[in-house]
């Protein structure tokens, strides 16, 4: 079950943007990756329950899928430090 599409939020384009090119490029495969099996990411508890995560080295996306347009929105593309602050 892939999904039709990843969109990306601004605020983790942004920080997409300010990564070095290796991780960079590791994050764009990544993107992929879920676009193909949105489910592959490790699902979130509390407040972040609705969310799923996939880790790349020491950073993390954080990623929501809709169903129903068949769609990955990622959320948050952060360092494992401050990712869920």
């Amino acid at each position: 079950m892939g999904a039709k599409e990843v969109l990306i939020q601004s605020s983790a384009r942004k920080k997409l943007l300010k990564l070095p090119l290796h991780i960079h490029k590791k994050v764009l495969r990544s993107f992929e990756i879920i676009r193909q099996n949105p489910l592959i990411g490790i699902k979130l508890h509390g407040k972040l329950a609705r969310y799923h995560k996939y880790r790349i080295g020491d950073y993390r996306i954080v990623y929501r899928l809709d169903v129903k347009p068949s769609t990955v929105i990622i959320v948050k593309l952060e360092h494992r430090q401050g990712v869920y602050k």
